[in-house]
């Protein structure tokens, strides 16, 4: 099934976020024909995907442009250096830095799961794949594909199929993380839940917060109603998993955990989609809910802590180690496997020309 849109495999651009070039670094390594990155092969790449300028290689890897006061004046170099003959070693040396960076933050993933990381960095920076993935690496690769939303092809809904699969995914984490003898339903508006067995609490989403509510034994918020929650909307409100703990009495003011799944980058965003202030208008809760908020991606700087903790939004954000991490402790990495069984062989059976 041709999940990869191979049209839209290419370095990013107008993107400063290392984790991001850390992942298409990934990428091409997975697809690369021998599963091997140099730093000279990823600069390569860099500058014919910009047209074999130098200039602009560096100012999309670093985001800054060279002073061209240092460029020497055109006739001060020699006829047969002219033009695309040109080699700046000040730019060539800069890109290489960038990418030695990223190859850094690579070391740093390598560092925080060695036992699930897929790649092997040797001592000249050279990355290479592990042959063949073990269980444990096609966690890591799943959970990075998911990331890249952006590569997978939109025709025949194989994007939504991704994203669906991600949800399905985030099942395992998030039973782990509630307790055992909690309900645990999906909310989402995927379909695809109807064939694991999980209960889902389906619907209008007006009929599903009503059900909701129910369920936790309260009522909804006066101003909701059906025209404000939209006549035509089967959505989910931003929420995709509930789980909530019931007490025999009956009563209110019980465990309640939200869970949400995002794999874009709008991530940050999303995270008021499924929050307890945006559901307070939905339902009258007594008792705060646990918001929990899933993404693929990898959040952590080059020491392993958060990236930028002031992003995370009262929420219990959930990245791409976290859900390793959890994964692991949930035993269910051949059932993910299983899952993601047709993107893993596309993968594998892809090759991308990275010269």
């Amino acid at each position: 099934m041709p999940y990869l849109d191979l049209s839209k495999i290419s370095l990013p651009k107008d993107e400063a976020d290392y984790n991001t070039w850390a992942d298409y670094i990934e990428l091409f390594c997975l697809l690369e024909a021998d599963r091997s990155l140099s730093v000279e092969a990823i600069k390569d790449r860099l500058v014919d995907e910009c047209g074999g300028d130098e200039d602009i290689a560096l100012k999309q890897i670093t985001g800054v442009k060279k002073a061209l006061s240092i460029t020497p004046p055109r006739d001060r170099i020699a006829d047969d250096q002219l033009d695309s003959d040109v080699i700046d070693p000040e730019n060539d040396q800069r890109i290489r830095t960038a990418i030695i960076d990223i190859i850094t933050y690579l070391k740093g993933r390598y560092s925080a799961i060695p036992e699930f990381y897929p790649f092997r960095i040797d001592n000249h920076n050279n990355i290479t794949a592990n042959k063949p993935l073990s269980n444990e690496n096609k966690i890591y690769v799943i959970l990075l594909i998911s990331s890249l939303i952006r590569i997978i092809t939109r025709t025949g809904g194989f994007a939504y199929r991704i994203t669906h699969f991600f949800e399905q995914l985030c099942e395992y984490p998030f039973r782990v993380l509630v307790p055992d003898s909690a309900n645990v339903h999906f909310f989402g508006a995927g379909g695809y839940i109807q064939e694991s067995g999980t209960p889902a609490i389906e619907g209008s989403f007006y009929k599903k917060v009503l059900e909701l509510a129910s369920r936790l034994n309260l009522q909804i918020h006066p101003i909701f109603n059906p025209i404000e929650a939209g006549n035509n909307n089967n959505g989910d409100g931003g929420l995709d998993w509930i789980a909530y703990m019931p007490f025999e009495d009956g009563l209110s003011s019980m465990p309640t955990f939200f869970a949400q799944c995002a794999c874009g980058n709008d991530w940050e965003d999303k995270q008021f989609d499924a929050h307890k202030d945006k559901w307070r208008n939905f339902i009258l809760f007594i008792n705060d809910v646990t918001n929990y908020h899933f993404i693929p991606k990898s959040f952590r700087n080059i020491t392993s802590r958060w990236q930028k903790e002031t992003s995370i939004a009262n929420v219990v954000l959930i990245d791409r180690f976290r859900l390793i991490e959890l994964i692991h402790k949930s035993q269910r990495e051949i059932d993910i496997i299983a899952l993601y069984d047709d993107v893993l062989n596309e993968i594998e059976n892809t090759t991308v020309d990275f010269n």
